[in-house]
């Protein structure tokens, strides 16, 4: 996921090309670490909505599967 951002930076790619390139992914299969955003709502006593949004290849990468997997991941990481 790194060397593709990167990549994608260096050749001056496009957001599609990113796309393409699995550059997008959904929580809990990239590098981003949310257990200081999950902690960052619970000090706070957010309780409002949680939007999800990943840009993939649905060719390379199934919407449903995908979906599934970031719900599992963010509710591991924003429950107690």
């Amino acid at each position: 996921m790194a060397r593709c951002f990167q990549n994608v930076r260096a050749c001056d790619l496009s957001f599609n090309v990113g796309v393409r390139s699995g550059m997008f992914t959904v929580p809990g299969d990239g590098i981003v670490h949310f257990d200081p955003i999950a902690r960052f709502v619970r000090e706070n006593g957010y309780r409002g909505w949680l939007v999800v949004e990943a840009e993939q290849d649905p060719a390379l990468a199934p919407p449903r599967p995908a979906v599934a997997r970031a719900f599992d991941h963010i509710r591991g990481v924003f429950t107690v």
